[in-house]
């Protein structure tokens, strides 16, 4: 297997085990075994279990960019782009409910000055990126985030049922 591949596979099993088990409790060791690797090799692709929880929180945040980027470029005329990036969300969430539970982990591990920076530059990239691409108010870019915390909190909380059908709540955008 090519390092870039293993790479991946290792910041997906750091995810799943982030998002299990949150910050302190995450395992370098469990890491390692579910991605096929030894722990001297995560330390010296990543350095510590700090960067590594880092990496594995850019990535994600990568992936949810992206999504919305290809969410506003392919959606259908009669969506606005809020509407599109509000269903990609949703996709995002069915797909992986544990990625939910990744983003509170981290803005709940945010006291640790590392964790902080990339939660506070990452979460500010997704906000930038929704205004940019859905040419939004401040005030609707705003409630879009609102609407967002509210369904990753009820998702990962698996009680998506208190707020009915969740693209109702598209409609207003």
């Amino acid at each position: 297997m090519k390092a870039e591949d293993r790479k991946v596979l290792i910041l997906q099993a750091a995810m799943e085990e982030y998002g299990r088990a949150g910050m302190h409790a995450t395992s370098v060791e469990v890491i390692a075994e579910r991605a096929g690797v030894s722990q001297p090799y995560i330390f010296r692709l990543f350095g510590t279990k700090t960067d590594l929880i880092c990496a594995a929180i850019e990535q994600h945040t990568t992936g949810l960019r992206q999504a919305f980027r290809e969410a506003v470029e392919q959606r259908d005329p009669d969506l606005s782009p809020l509407q599109a990036m509000g269903l990609a969300y949703l996709g995002f969430m069915e797909a992986d409910v544990n990625s939910l539970r990744c983003q509170l982990h981290t803005w709940a591990a945010a006291s640790d000055p590392a964790i902080r920076d990339v939660a506070q530059r990452t979460y500010r990239e997704i906000w930038e990126d929704v205004a940019e691409l859905s040419g939004a108010t401040d005030d609707q870019v705003r409630n879009f985030m609102a609407h967002g915390m509210l369904l990753t909190v009820v998702g990962a909380l698996d009680l998506i049922d208190l707020i009915g059908d969740p693209t109702a709540v598209l409609k207003e955008f």
